[in-house]
């Protein structure tokens, strides 16, 4: 999302306009039409998935072209705006003239947002751009006007203008805008209505729902959703649950299944007089069709409601047969997976590879474009099939600074590491990589190079050093087994979650797909947590792939792993070709004997393998028993794209003219792992090379951590820290935490004066208060705190200390920010008129030693009478002061006593 989208709901929030005077929510019934049931909304059970043809081939459309340049700009914009400014700029040029209807205003409004979110407001300013969009104000539509009107009220590209920001929002409220029409009507329950709009506040407010539900599309049913929750928690319009309830009922009747989902919750929360168990069920019928799968909470939720258990069963139908004997919680139902099935060839070009070289002739275009159309250069001809196209991009990726083409180009030159020279340039790629960039990634590769694939290695002296670095950056991802990440505990790897959750935030594949393991079985995880996480899944397919790999080996009935393997399929009709070794795995394991099965994994295996999987040739040719066939079958493919493990696969069956190219390939593909020695050291004692055979047992054992302890499943971590010191129970980090850390005490104080929390206690978070306030200077914190708290909480600490005292003894030495604490805690307290007068005298001490907010509240206390003889003459002075300084609240007062 760039900066200009996000300062429309910032103005719409008020967040620039200060806290309203009095809310006064309307009294209104904007009720949805009646409609019969329909599907507007979305479709009922999916169907079998049609056959597509493989994405990428063919030639690129303009609609393609469209598509691809939309998600480029929002890759870059969000990765480094600043830095790919001039890319991006001839990126939306291209967008513009690619599509008429993104010229002219929308581009201009875009480039404006490139400049927010590059923080170049000077040069946006220069440029006019703003300017520009003013001026052409009489062409904008209602959307566009709404977008002027924000750079108005924050200054943005134009000096600040909150009359015409105000002008503007009233022109698109009577052109019928929506959200005009939400803020005008907010306004108005504000008691600060916008002048010029006389509509009064229901007929506004009728508009604004009106304009927000429009067309009956496929988007109603969000928009009508959108309506019920205005009414579920109120604001503009009083909280009513039975029109929230209405409007859920009809976006449920035009086919969401959320919406049909949450009638059924009303149904099962409501009063005895408002339950209807026939609605109920109905829409829990819709619900389910349409694609709601409900866990075990869900449905003892339902039993709680009076659904019979048959009932039940019958309307669950195709997954309550299989969801009985699951045991675990589930977060599947939240993860949008999709059909993305590729075709078994790879052409040679695409539409994609014909996209990339032509953005690839902007001057102004990053390396990553270049390390891209490597990658799909990889892809399309193969790894080794195309490897002079893809060296002479990966040159020009390294000449425009990409670190990560400086590690594939690095690794294409081990392949020939006889020759010193290109050993040579992969070191000093790689050396560059990790020093210029800091990239981890090329610390572990000069570990491996030195170590393992170097023609002398092992270089231990030399790959030392690296392995070291490379572990301080905490890149590795957190090694750890399924079962194992399931009974992590906080108090004795406190360390390995905070490692894992740091990964998972980085988007680092395996890390994240556990994380979300742990957020599955999570008694106490909210439901917002559960999409949060849900969420960033949905946006890595090898995510999607780790996930269900771990759903599968966590599963500990039949019926779980019926589910788990079904999920399986899912990800690899999202994922499509990448997933289909992983799910014949899983398939082998579950049902391999069945006939059936082993057709559609044979078809699996092959799909992979067609991709030069050597893991998934090797799986075939042992379940068909026939290596010789099934090398000659796949030979090509080794040829022109095989990985480490085909080409291993096939060293014993090529020429010998062949097998000293086949190693070095090999090598520059291996990991510096024993199990990668080993198979090279088996493979040359095949073929009676001895001395090669021992290189690389030699290798195998000064590899890090070694091998003979991997057999006691023991991590080195573990081997590490053996015997050193217990790690803190409950009781153990309350105890550590008691220190005089003030950090920690904070924490306490939070987590014993939240109600919300079962921790809480009133008594022990005074303490903890009071030995803040009375050690360092936590005076300024502590009295936010003790506004921010519960009224109980309150009394606990004016049990315990003074609190007023303390705060009155630090303003007597005449700080601004001290006076107006003390103001500020008075006008708190008071509860007669003595004290009301005591807390304004003390807010006016506070405005004369220069405390703005102090200024703006003793204004509006002289233009209200409160504490003090009402003078609206000197309350604009001290508000004038006030708004002079930035008070956004005292200049709206002020040009409201004006109008007077």
């Amino acid at each position: 999302m760039s900066a200009l989208s996000r300062l429309l709901p910032l103005a719409l929030g008020l967040a620039v306009l200060g806290p309203p005077l009095r809310a006064a929510p309307l009294d209104l019934a904007f009720l949805p039409p009646q409609v019969g049931e329909q599907s507007l909304c979305g479709n009922g059970r999916a169907e079998e998935p049609p056959d597509l043809p493989g994405p990428g081939q063919g030639d690129l459309t303009n609609e393609e072209r469209i598509r691809f340049l939309q998600r480029d700009i929002r890759r870059y914009q969000s990765e480094a705006p600043n830095r790919h400014f001039d890319f991006l700029t001839a990126l939306r040029k291209r967008l513009s003239s690619a599509d008429e209807s993104l010229a002219g205003i929308p581009e201009l409004l875009d480039l404006i947002g490139l400049h927010i979110d590059a923080g170049r407001l000077a040069d946006l300013e220069t440029a006019g751009l703003v300017q520009q969009l003013a001026e052409a104000r009489e062409t904008l539509n209602n959307g566009q006007r709404m977008q002027l009107a924000q750079f108005y009220l924050h200054g943005i590209g134009l000096p600040r203008d909150e009359a015409m920001a105000h002008q503007l929002i009233l022109e698109a409220g009577f052109g019928g805008h929506a959200d005009a029409l939400l803020f005008i009507a907010r306004r108005m329950g504000e008691d600060r209505p916008l002048p010029g709009w006389d509509a009064p506040a229901d007929l506004t407010a009728t508009l604004a729902f009106g304009g927000l539900l429009g067309q009956m599309d496929s988007g109603v049913c969000a928009r009508a959703e959108r309506i019920a929750e205005h009414y579920r928690t109120g604001g503009i319009v009083q909280p009513n649950p039975q029109i929230a309830y209405a409007w859920l009922k009809f976006a449920a009747d035009l086919g969401s299944a959320s919406a049909a989902w949450r009638v059924v919750e009303f149904h099962l929360g409501a009063e005895a007089p408002e339950q209807d168990n026939a609605v109920m069920l109905h829409y829990l019928r819709r619900a389910v069709d349409r694609g709601i799968v409900l866990d075990d909470s869900a449905k003892g939720r339902l039993g709680e409601g009076g659904v019979d258990v048959d009932t039940l069963r019958e309307i669950l139908a195709f997954n309550q047969a299989e969801d009985r004997g699951r045991r675990r919680p589930t977060l599947t139902p939240l993860l949008q997976l999709g059909v993305n099935i590729d075709s078994q060839e790879t052409s040679e070009g695409g539409p994609y590879l014909t996209y990339l070289r032509e953005i690839a002739a902007i001057p102004s275009a990053p390396g990553a474009v270049f390390t891209e159309i490597a990658r799909e250069l990889a892809v399309r001809l193969g790894r080794w099939a195309g490897e002079d196209e893809i060296i002479a991009a990966l040159e020009t990726a390294v000449a425009r600074d990409d670190a990560e083409a400086m590690r594939l180009l690095a690794a294409r030159h081990i392949r020939y590491r006889d020759d010193p020279a290109r050993l040579d340039r992969a070191v000093d790629l790689l050396t560059r990589a990790a020093t210029r960039h800091r990239d981890a990634a090329a610390m572990d590769a000069l570990d491996a190079l030195f170590r393992c694939q170097a023609p002398d290695a092992p270089l231990v002296a030399q790959a030392e050093p690296w392995a070291r670095a490379y572990r301080a950056t905490d890149h590795r991802s957190v090694p750890i087994s399924a079962t194992s990440l399931l009974a992590l505990d906080p108090f004795k790897d406190p360390w390995t979650l905070a490692r894992l959750q740091a990964q998972a935030l980085q988007g680092r594949t395996s890390s994240l797909a556990n994380f979300l393991q742990l957020v599955q079985v999570d008694p106490m995880a909210p439901a917002t947590r559960q999409r949060l996480w849900a969420g960033r899944a949905d946006n890595s397919d090898k995510t999607l792939e780790e996930f269900a790999k771990l759903e599968f080996e966590l599963a500990t009935n039949p019926a779980e792993r019926a589910l788990a393997l079904e999920f399986f399929r899912r990800v690899y009709l999202n994922n499509g070709v990448t997933t289909a070794l992983d799910l014949a795995v899983a398939m082998v394991n579950d049902s391999g004997t069945d006939p059936a099965m082993a057709k559609e994994i044979r078809r699996l295996l092959r799909q992979a393998g067609q991709r030069g999987e050597g893991a998934a040739i090797r799986l075939l040719a042992r379940l068909e028993q026939a290596e010789a066939r099934v090398f000659a079958e796949f030979a090509p493919i080794i040829e022109a794209r095989g990985d480490f493990l085909a080409l291993m696969f096939a060293l014993p069956h090529v020429a010998a003219e062949k097998r000293d190219d086949y190693f070095d390939r090999a090598v520059s593909e291996m990991n510096c792992s024993t199990k990668d020695t080993d198979e090279l050291g088996e493979a040359h004692a095949l073929h009676g090379n001895g001395a090669m055979s021992y290189h690389w047992r030699r290798i195998g054992l000064v590899i890090a951590g070694g091998n003979v302890l991997a057999k006691l499943r023991l991590t080195d971590g573990q081997i590490t820290d053996f015997d050193t010191r217990a790690a803190p129970d409950a009781p153990g980090v309350l105890t550590r935490d008691r220190g005089d850390d003030p950090a920690a005490r904070w924490r306490l104080f939070d987590l014993t004066g939240s109600p919300d929390l079962a921790s809480h206690d009133p008594l022990a978070a005074a303490a903890h208060f009071k030995a803040l306030v009375e050690s360092g200077d936590n005076l300024p914190r502590a009295f936010d705190r003790y506004l921010a708290a519960p009224q109980a909480l309150r009394e606990a600490i004016d049990d315990a200390l003074d609190f007023e005292a303390l705060v009155a003894r630090a303003a007597a030495a005449g700080d601004a920010d001290a006076l107006w604490r003390h103001a500020r805690l008075l006008l708190t307290r008071a509860a007669t008129s003595d004290a009301l007068s005591r807390a304004t005298e003390a807010t006016r001490a506070a405005a004369e030693a220069g405390a703005i907010a102090a200024m703006a509240e003793y204004g509006r206390a002289l233009a209200l009478g409160t504490g003090v003889s009402r003078d609206e003459t000197e309350a604009l002075e001290w508000l004038d002061k006030a708004a002079t300084a930035g008070d956004e609240a005292a200049a709206s007062l002020a040009r409201r006593l004006r109008l007077r």
